[in-house]
């Protein structure tokens, strides 16, 4: 028997690094997750990716071969270089060589790319972007990402920088994001955007089975969890989340026609306490002749697209 081909794809988040080894039709036989534990250093958290991905390449039996390594990290990449330019959600981050430092590490080449760009790639290899050729993808987590696919490929802009959807302005005078800003779709729709939300309501004296939770402790998954049993504080916060979104896709449309926007990562989960509002408000927002072709969905691999879209990367790479 021919020895199976596998990619290793790792996803490296604010919250999360998640890992798992892929096979070239896209599925994942074996994954791990693990805290990023950003505040433990630059070199800490590169030694534990480097130990992951030694440790899929040496779990693998003499039936099947590691062929490459992907990776998708938040922020500014360089992808010719390796280079990571800096990641607001990743603080201390800036200047760092990581194709370089992985293969110090791991004695491989490792392919780097945007998260949000091998979230795309994974989708629309493999999940809901599928037969289209113009597709758009978010990801909702503790920051917001995006990934452009345009004529099948990944579109990366003059510079290599394209497809920060996350830091467009949707109010000039609106909160501060990460980035330095204020006003972004991030600043909305990503984590503390989502957390602050919560807070303005439970401060208005509004009555919520949230109230149960320390506030610094509220996650996605709880206000979910309170939407799903009907809490009006959770939807109405999910209802907002949705609008801010769907304000952002409006104008993506308007600009690039695109034929299907796809939304993952793991804020995505509320489903379509937040898809309906940004569904609605896209409606509102873009052209008509605009709104005749485009669709919006849910991702397949919902907060896994990371892990194939990286697999997928390494796989180009090798061509």
């Amino acid at each position: 028997m021919s020895k199976q081909e596998l990619y290793i794809g790792v996803d490296v988040g604010g919250t999360n690094i998640k890992s798992g080894l892929v096979t070239f039709e896209g599925d994942i036989v074996e994954e791990k997750w693990v805290d990023t534990d950003v505040h433990k250093g630059v070199d800490d958290v590169l030694d534990r990716i480097g130990h992951i991905i030694q440790e899929f390449v040496e779990n693998t039996d003499n039936k099947t071969a590691v062929r490459g390594v992907g990776m998708g990290i938040p922020g500014q990449i360089d992808v010719r270089n390796g280079l990571l330019k800096e990641s607001p959600n990743l603080p201390g981050w800036d200047e760092i060589h990581i194709d370089e430092e992985l293969k110090k590490r791991t004695g491989l080449t490792v392919t780097v790319d945007n998260d949000a760009n091998i979230a795309a790639l994974g989708e629309y290899a493999y999940g809901a972007g599928r037969g289209v050729t113009e597709m758009f993808m978010v990801t909702l987590g503790t920051g917001v990402g995006s990934g452009l696919i345009l004529n099948g490929n990944i579109y990366r802009g003059a510079t290599r920088f394209a497809g920060e959807f996350g830091h467009m302005t949707i109010e000039q005078d609106g909160p501060l994001c990460g980035c330095g800003r204020r006003g972004c779709v991030e600043a909305y729709v990503g984590l503390n955007g989502i957390l602050r939300l919560v807070k303005d309501q439970l401060k208005s004296g509004k009555e919520s089975v949230l109230r149960k939770i320390d506030p610094d402790l509220i996650t996605p998954k709880d206000i979910s969890y309170a939407a799903g049993n009907g809490d009006r504080v959770a939807i109405d916060v999910f209802r907002q989340v949705g609008e801010y979104l769907g304000i952002g896709l409006g104008n993506v449309v308007n600009l690039l026609n695109v034929e299907k926007i796809v939304i993952g990562g793991g804020v995505s989960k509320a489903g379509e306490f937040i898809l309906g509002p940004a569904r609605e408000t896209l409606f509102k927002v873009a052209l008509k002749v605009c709104l005749d072709v485009v669709s919006v969905v849910p991702a397949t691999f919902i907060d896994r697209a990371g892990i194939v879209g990286a697999a997928r990367l390494a796989m180009l790479n090798g061509k």
